[in-house]
């Protein structure tokens, strides 16, 4: 003999509550997991920035076996075609008054990249200035750079995709805080890319641009009157 079984539902008030519930875990879970997945993008991003600005490294220490002490004005990333005088008196000398290179798509970018693994949206580095030249009289030209520091990567700003925040390598350290400013408020470089406060007081900076998605254009001979992007220079406007 078939029982029919007494099946009972949930009552519409009972469903209320459960969907209140869940909508009430959901939005304590939520933010917690979208924190996680930030977290794991953030360490991800600096990962790679770490690789790019030790793949630099490697290549400045790679000039330096080739190239040792080099003149001042001169480029100490060699084969360069961007940025320097192809002609005249001043052929192979730097066209900045401070030495600051625009390096996308070059053979040395090209290299730390491609020894990093990755592709970022932006990637600038700075070592020490091998330039005798002064762009403002007025403000402090730093110290003479050694060796040493001509090949050392003293600075770094990182940026994963056009929308990530920025990372920094500065006196050692990896942060997303812009070191354009001391803990005083102060500037920490002037106009000839002088370090003016800190560990690195008074070491004048040179910078290096290695990956810029903004380019419009490729390096090339044909182009030495446009070297430097002005997304180029307004990031490098920012970091004094």
């Amino acid at each position: 003999m078939n029982k029919r079984l007494n099946k009972k539902g949930f009552t519409l008030v009972e469903l209320i509550v459960v969907l209140i519930i869940l909508a009430l875990l959901a939005a304590i879970l939520i933010p917690t997991l979208i924190g996680y997945i930030d977290k794991a993008r953030d360490g991800r991003y600096l990962s790679n920035a770490k690789a790019c600005k030790d793949a630099a490294q490697a290549k400045f220490v790679e000039q330096y076996g080739m190239n040792g002490e080099v003149l001042p004005d001169y480029p100490i990333v060699s084969g360069l075609t961007v940025g320097v005088e192809t002609s005249g008196a001043d052929k192979g000398k730097c066209k900045s008054n401070n030495g600051d290179l625009d390096l996308v798509y070059n053979a040395f970018a090209k290299d730390v990249l491609s020894m990093a693994g990755v592709d970022p949206y932006f990637f600038m580095v700075a070592v020490g200035s091998n330039q005798a030249k002064i762009n403002r009289d007025t403000e402090s030209p730093g110290l003479p750079m050694s060796t040493f520091d001509k090949y050392t990567v003293y600075y770094a700003v990182y940026i994963e995709t056009e929308k990530a925040r920025p990372w920094y390598y500065y006196n050692g350290e990896w942060t997303t805080t812009s070191p354009r400013f001391d803990v005083n408020g102060k500037k920490t470089f002037n106009g000839n890319n002088v370090v003016m406060s800190g560990p690195l007081k008074d070491k004048r900076l040179q910078y290096y641009l290695i990956a810029n998605k903004n380019k419009k254009f490729p390096s090339s001979p044909d182009n030495q009157d446009k070297t430097f992007t002005p997304n180029f220079w307004n990031w490098l406007n920012a970091m004094k």
